[in-house]
């Protein structure tokens, strides 16, 4: 049970005994909220999926965890979790060891086995994830997979079905298509970089006779538009020989007109008219049903992604094509869920879409003071080392404050006992840890014992002359959680050890101890440019990569378990050296919606901009994030911008000059910023035309 006392949870425990008669104490154990006894398992999870596990997966979890996994994912997505394992001490209501799950509606506890394979859905864009585990009985635990799914269209894209009829993906039935003599239709479509098929449709409309109506695709003739049974080839507007869609999504639009017999495509900001005299007069009929990709086996279906497919019943020119926003809604078929009939395995969320919101990444550890206990999970991986015992007792009243906690997070336990008996090694083990078990568990300190080992050990000469008279060294690390700054001295655990001689079992006595607190790693520069502090075992340190205000390495102070001293593990630099569409995708983050921009680190930004522009190779898809950032920094104010907009349009300048794309043109729009190039032959070149226009009406843009 858990009551709520004088703003602290207190616990009241049972102790758990395996015998029919057996003596059940309670002991009240008031603590402040927060985790003890764990290593870092508060955590804030943004990622798309993911997978997480309890604490030392898939050996047995320690004692006395409290871990929180937060979930979150922007809003217009739910969160799905699915557990691959679940093994948890079963017992009634789950009072022992549990899983709590709250999916925003009605929290649950979950333990044993029956969770295994079950798959629970948030009903927000958060899931709260919690586990807790008491003094004594560890299970496997578990492991845990989530993933984001996209409530609204606007969050996902569709994986264009490439057989048909299998896992098709359709406008819904209770969608009710109208006869159509003009219409408008808008998608966002690609096609797989690998794919050399020049025979493929992006949609089909038939009638209940499977008649087809209506269909978009591709052949060796070149991009096609049927209507009603006549197919008008769309040259001039789309190319023939090379590729419109490629690995990244283009926007297309079709203006559809039997009234006058044409054709509109607008395409890259581009608007061209095809004159097709086979549909003048024709209509499409209404009622039928439209499916994304081929319905036959005779063609195939375009290999690729699709996103945003809009239509109207009405056509549209070129300036409103050109002003196309996200909100205008398709008015017979929208980018929405209730008109399509999509199976799960042909959705997929990602970040990023023209019309979708993305998250900008939080902090990816809670705070919390638990100390990093996961080089630890080993010591339970070894089969030849028992399973260690684990202490958790009440924190004393009073705090110590008088010196301060010189890294004693962990201590180093050397002892040396005396049998007369012959035993082997592991009963000696045992005889140990039932008796450190003993000697901790009623301390005004929360500690437990890990990782004992026992070996035979040397007697000296004067107690050598006593018959049978043997000596074992014993190795054991105490990890104490230091929670409200309690300072623990290794004279306060020898002296612990020292009264308690003579209540080991068997026949054995202590015969020295030694207590020596584990070191820190000592601060150190390494590599040059990357300085690190003194470091706690277990703690991981961040630093900003040499050069960098967005960028960190890293380096852990490890706890060798064979000896238990510390000692630094090479510093992670991977961050500091990663490719220019990683650094990009950092920075578009670091700018994003809501992002505090300083002068400086608009400067920063800049510089590392212009870097990638100058040494990498720039295609279209790296490209548009760069102006993308450029057009995130563009809503900052006058002065933040004040230093760095000269190198900023230069930048963008070298960015035009550089980028590579396929076809004759390309444009890049976003909210502040345009980007167009065309690729033109200096020999045949007599001029050319441009056109721009605002978004959402503004008056106030420049070119």
């Amino acid at each position: 049970r858990m009551s709520h006392v004088s703003e602290m949870w207190c616990y009241h425990w049972r102790w758990k005994l395996q015998h029919c008669f057996c003596l059940f104490t309670t002991y009240i154990i008031c603590m402040q909220q927060g985790a003890y006894g764990c290593y870092d398992c508060r955590i804030v999870l943004t990622d798309p999926s993911g997978i997480f596990t309890s604490p030392c997966f898939p050996s047995d979890y320690p004692n006395s965890q409290a871990c929180k996994w937060i979930i979150r994912a922007p809003h217009g997505f739910i969160i799905q979790l699915t557990f691959i394992d679940f093994d948890i001490e079963e017992a009634p209501g789950c009072i022992y060891d549990s899983l709590t799950l709250d999916n925003g509606e009605s929290p649950m506890n979950l333990c044993g086995i029956t969770a295994k394979g079950l798959s629970y859905n948030s009903t927000g864009n958060e899931m709260i994830v919690s586990f807790k585990s008491d003094f004594s009985i560890q299970k496997k635990g578990f492991n845990a997979s989530y993933v984001r799914i996209a409530v609204s269209l606007r969050n996902q894209k569709v994986i264009i079905p490439q057989v048909p009829d299998v896992d098709a993906v359709s406008v819904a039935e209770t969608v009710s298509l109208p006869d159509l003599s003009q219409f408008t239709l808008c998608f966002e479509a690609t096609k797989g970089n690998s794919d050399d098929n020049d025979d493929w449709k992006v949609f089909t409309y038939t009638d209940a006779l499977s008649t087809e109506f209506f269909s978009f695709g591709k052949t060796t003739k070149g991009h096609f538009l049927s209507i009603s049974g006549t197919q008008c080839i769309l040259e001039n507007a789309l190319p023939r020989n090379a590729e419109f869609f490629t690995g990244t999504f283009q926007q297309l639009c079709i203006v559809g007109d039997s009234f006058s017999g044409s054709v509109g495509i607008y395409a890259k900001s581009t608007y061209h008219i095809v004159y097709c005299p086979g549909i003048f007069g024709k209509v499409i009929p209404g009622n039928g049903r439209l499916v994304l990709g081929s319905n036959t086996n005779e063609v195939s279906s375009l290999n690729g992604d699709i996103y945003n497919f809009r239509l109207w019943n009405f056509t549209m020119n070129v300036q409103t094509l050109a002003n196309l926003s996200c909100d205008v809604k398709g008015n017979i078929v929208d980018w929405e869920n209730e008109f399509w009939s999509i199976p799960t395995s042909a959705l997929k969320a990602e970040n990023n879409l023209s019309c979708g919101s993305y998250l900008i990444p939080s902090s990816a550890i809670e705070p919390t003071s638990c100390a990093n206990l996961g080089s630890l999970c080993q010591a339970t991986v070894n089969a030849t080392t028992p399973t260690p015992p684990t202490v958790t007792t009440n924190m004393p009243d009073t705090n110590r404050n008088d010196k301060p906690n010189n890294g004693g997070m962990f201590y180093r336990i050397s002892i040396t006992v005396f049998s007369s008996s012959s035993n082997s090694v592991s009963k000696v083990h045992d005889v140990v840890a039932e008796w450190l078990n003993r000697t901790f568990q009623n301390w005004n300190y929360t500690v437990y014992v890990v990782n004992i080992s026992i070996h035979p050990g040397s007697v000296k000469e004067g107690v050598r002359e006593k018959r049978s008279i043997k000596s074992f060294e014993g190795l054991a690390l105490l990890v104490y959680n230091s929670t409200n700054n309690i300072n623990l001295e290794e004279e306060d655990i020898r002296q612990k050890l020292l009264s308690n001689n003579g209540t080991m079992e068997g026949g054995y006595k202590l015969q020295s101890v030694e207590v020596d607190p584990v070191e820190k790693c000592l601060a150190e520069e390494n590599p040059p440019n990357y300085f690190w502090p003194d470091t706690r075992p277990t703690v991981t340190n961040f630093t900003l990569c040499h050069g960098s205000t967005v960028q960190t390495a890293s380096r852990t102070c490890y706890l060798g378990l064979q000896n238990y001293t510390s000692y630094w593990g090479q510093p992670d630099l991977r961050n500091c050296t990663e490719n220019a569409a990683d650094i990009a995708n950092q920075l578009l983050n670091l700018t994003g919606e809501g992002q505090q921009l300083t002068s400086d680190k608009v400067n920063d930004v800049v510089q590392k901009l212009k870097k990638i522009v100058n040494d990498e190779e720039i295609d279209e898809s790296l490209g548009s994030t760069v102006v993308t950032i450029f057009s995130n920094i563009l809503t900052s104010s006058d002065s933040v911008l004040a230093a760095s907009s000269s190198e900023a349009l230069k930048t963008i300048d070298a960015l035009a000059l550089k980028i590579q794309f396929t076809g004759p043109s390309m444009s890049i729009s976003t909210r502040n910023l345009a980007l167009g190039v065309s690729s033109i032959n200096s020999t045949s070149f007599k001029g050319g035309s441009f056109s721009v226009s605002p978004q959402n009406n503004a008056s106030d843009f420049q070119v």
